[in-house]
């Protein structure tokens, strides 16, 4: 474990609780509390590109595509936020033109969407942003612990198929 020189605020220290009834109870509100902070910095992060995280997410999926165009239904599924409106994000996306939008040659009702070259230009730029940011979290956590931290977070998920 990585010796720090600065000492760990608990949560309950963090927001003003004493105790929790349940240490899973503790675990969900750490996971909200902590996943917003990472959504203000990050959102802090993209704002002077104009963008928001969802429309960095889109401009991400798109780039993943490597030059193949994909439709608006095959981003809906792969956005993080599940709550997004994908097609009025990728308005805002052709408007600041960092990706084009054509109804698909072989289904005239699928909308296909492709990333253009300022759209992947400005995520090398983002990219540079993203790199000092987790090489900071490096500093926090090891490797070995944020494998580990992924493995948890990927079992957490599991919850959905349960409820």
């Amino acid at each position: 474990m990585l010796i720090h020189i600065f000492a760990i605020m608990k949560l309950e220290d963090q927001i003003k609780q004493g105790s929790f009834s349940h240490i899973e109870e503790k675990l969900i509100v750490n996971l909200i509390y902590t996943s917003n902070l990472i959504t203000l910095l990050t959102s802090r992060l993209f704002k002077p590109y104009g963008l928001s995280a969802q429309q960095y997410n889109v401009l991400r999926i798109l780039r993943g595509q490597n030059g193949q165009a994909i439709s608006l239904l095959d981003i809906e599924d792969r956005m993080l936020d599940k709550s997004s409106n994908v097609s009025r994000l990728i308005d805002k996306l052709v408007l600041k033109h960092y990706i084009t939008r054509e109804e698909s040659k072989v289904d005239r009702r699928r909308v296909d969407v492709l990333i253009s070259q300022s759209g992947l230009d400005v995520l090398k730029e983002i990219d540079a942003e993203l790199n000092r940011f987790y090489e900071k979290l490096n500093t926090l956590v090891e490797y070995s612990d944020a494998k580990k931290m992924n493995t948890i977070l990927d079992t957490i998920r599991e919850i959905e198929h349960l409820v």
